[in-house]
């Protein structure tokens, strides 16, 4: 099976026609090709994704569906297995981060990426369609990385934090366990309505601790003033222990470390001394996530006038 890739299914398309391939017709067809799309970031970051790639496996089951102009393009969890092939276990953990959040990286939004859209798969999906393909190339590294996406990350930073606290020690992360992400109030309380209420960012439930990471962009004023409130009373209801956790922080190796202490002792954990080279990894991690998303660490926001 051929793959033709491109930022959205007009590109590829257009790479499809300039290779001599169609997207449309019987898969057996040597013109026959399968449309992968893939962030803009993505794209520009591996040229080499522009190149045709054959798939010499048999098609794994949910690999790829059909429009109903006849058009065939891979499903985010084949996506997903695919980039598997060319990114590393820290890279792609961070792509299924977006891939089961409530965000999309977008360098033309002037916040770098659009809010609350809805997830193109599931950490439940993801790991369903791994073990329907085992041995098939690329799944070692894919499971690897799904140790480390959770369901319903609603930023980029978010995204990275969660990688920067959980990865393993030897690629620059703190080691945490991973936590759930934005959990909502009704949850928390043990059930589930359609009634909003604060989520809950990072949160280990049975060690009754979370993380609330405080985004200088979307937060300042009065709208985080309710926020907080409204959280402190659920999390004081619940018995929840909630440390904010800030920009600075999160660009910062030494106060991370300090957050991680504070989340392993939580959790009942032993936290090993955290050395120079660790910090410097952690840094290196950081850098790489960055460069990847074409994100830039958020400017501290001016005082609101009172």
């Amino acid at each position: 099976m051929r793959i033709v890739a491109g930022k959205d299914l007009s590109a590829v398309r257009d790479a499809a026609i300039d290779a001599g391939l169609t997207l449309q017709g019987p898969l057996s067809s040597r013109s026959a090709a399968v449309g992968l799309t893939l962030p803009e970031y993505v794209v520009d970051a591996y040229r080499a994704i522009r190149d045709l790639s054959a798939w010499r496996w048999p098609i794994p089951n949910g690999a790829y569906e059909v429009t109903k102009e006849g058009v065939r393009y891979c499903t985010p969890e084949f996506t997903f297995l695919l980039m598997a092939r060319l990114l590393d276990v820290e890279e792609l953990a961070l792509f299924g981060l977006e891939l089961c959040g409530t965000y999309v990286i977008d360098k033309d939004d002037p916040k770098g990426f659009v809010k609350d859209t809805v997830p193109q798969t599931t950490v439940a999906k993801l790991q369903a369609f791994l073990d329907g393909c085992p041995g098939a190339p690329g799944s070692k590294v894919a499971r690897r990385a799904l140790k480390w996406v959770a369901d319903k990350s609603a930023s980029p930073m978010e995204s990275m934090l969660v990688l920067l606290l959980c990865l393993p020690r030897r690629v620059g992360g703190y080691g945490l366990p991973l936590p759930e992400l934005n959990v909502s109030a009704d949850e928390l309380r043990g059930f589930k309505t359609s009634k909003k209420g604060p989520p809950a960012d990072l949160i280990w439930r049975l060690a009754l601790f979370a993380f609330e990471y405080d985004s200088d962009m979307f937060h300042t004023g009065k709208d985080r003033i309710e926020r907080d409130s409204k959280r402190r009373a659920l999390f004081e209801e619940l018995g929840i222990r909630s440390i904010s956790v800030t920009n600075k922080q999160v660009n910062d190796s030494m106060e991370l470390a300090r957050l991680a202490k504070i989340a392993s002792k939580a959790m009942g954990k032993k936290f090993h001394t955290v050395d120079l080279e660790l910090r410097k990894r952690n840094g290196s991690l950081r850098k790489k996530l960055y460069e990847l998303t074409n994100m830039k660490p958020e400017e501290e926001p001016e005082e609101e006038a009172c």
